[in-house]
């Protein structure tokens, strides 16, 4: 007797799940997570649906191609190499946005700065391989590649589709927009696959598509000097988060930390104070291109800026504020 009364309760408790499957949709199936090394950052993408998963991929693969500095075929190498270049929609569309955010920050935020980021990183591995100290870049040679920088200096030409720089020897960087762009890409696809739950994640730059279930999709901030510890959290629907600082890619020259991010109008890595900037926004291309015009302005020239812009939010971390947060 209780055997059979098992049995039967098995049955009818699997036909009360089934029945609750068939009317609550896709409530029930498993979330999948998977990870690969892109855009020199790890994407991490979670759904419901495998095939989704590799549809979202795809789209981020196609902005790496067209944005990867160190691919010679990329549009950025060509234009980069050739001072010109003939330009695809998604390449054109990065351009315009770095140009508006270099609008909006009197030239803090500067896709040309890739001449000074590559003498800084030049000297960081040079110190490597010869195991010395770090030596920092001459004063003038800082000088000479400013006079390489200015967003204004790019020419967009719509009706040939032609990108071109009206200087030699310009280069530029897409770092602090082109995962971001790359995420609402994946976003994009993965809404046409009909999926409304997800989360993409690249490099820190992320995209929160509707809910895990019942619940707003959880994202944890890290404490930017002690990675162990998390400072806050972000409930998210529908949005899209993004945080620069100067604690993942930095280095250490006389008791001076350096950050990766460098200010364009002075040649030199930003030093106002901040630690970490955290935007939140409507998408990842506005909060990836934020985080990093924030991080360069500075506390309150950066809080003036976000003021100014619907649907954004900004948190950000000063050096005071882990001193008094350890």
């Amino acid at each position: 007797m209780i055997k059979g009364y098992r049995e039967k309760s098995y049955i009818l408790l699997f036909a009360v799940c089934y029945l609750l499957f068939a009317v609550s949709g896709c409530s029930f199936r498993p979330y999948h997570k998977e990870t690969r090394l892109m855009m020199g950052t790890f994407v991490e993408i979670t759904c419901q649906d495998k095939a989704a998963i590799n549809g979202a991929f795809e789209e981020i693969r196609k902005i790496e191609k067209l944005a990867n500095k160190f691919d010679p075929i990329s549009e950025i190498s060509r234009l980069n190499k050739d001072g010109q270049v003939k330009a695809s929609v998604d390449f054109i569309f990065l351009i315009k946005e770095s140009l508006k955010y270099y609008g909006l920050t009197n030239g803090a935020f500067d896709i040309t700065v890739s001449p000074l980021v590559d003498i800084w990183k030049q000297k960081i591995k040079e110190a490597e391989e010869k195991k010395s100290a770090f030596l920092l870049p001459d004063k003038n040679e800082i000088k000479d590649k400013l006079r390489l920088t200015g967003s204004d200096k790019i020419i967009i030409n719509d009706a040939e589709q032609l990108i071109k720089f009206a200087q030699a020897g310009m280069s530029i960087d897409l770092g602090g927009i082109a995962k971001g762009y790359a995420v609402d890409k994946a976003v994009k696809r993965l809404k046409a696959q009909g999926i409304n739950s997800a989360l993409v994640n690249a490099g820190g730059n992320i995209y929160s598509l509707g809910r895990k279930g019942k619940r707003k999709w959880r994202i944890a901030i890290r404490n930017p000097r002690n990675p162990q510890k998390l400072i806050f959290y972000l409930d998210l629907e529908n949005q899209a988060v993004a945080t620069s600082g100067d604690y993942e890619q930095y280095f250490i020259s006389g008791g001076k930390r350096y950050s990766h991010i460098i200010n364009p109008k002075t040649g030199e890595p930003v030093d106002n104070g901040i630690v970490s900037v955290t935007i939140i926004a409507p998408d990842a291309t506005t909060a990836d291109a934020l985080s990093t015009c924030v991080f360069v302005l500075g506390k309150e020239e950066g809080m003036n800026l976000i003021k100014k812009i619907n649907h954004v939010e900004a948190k950000i971390i000063t050096n005071d504020d882990i001193s008094d947060n350890r």
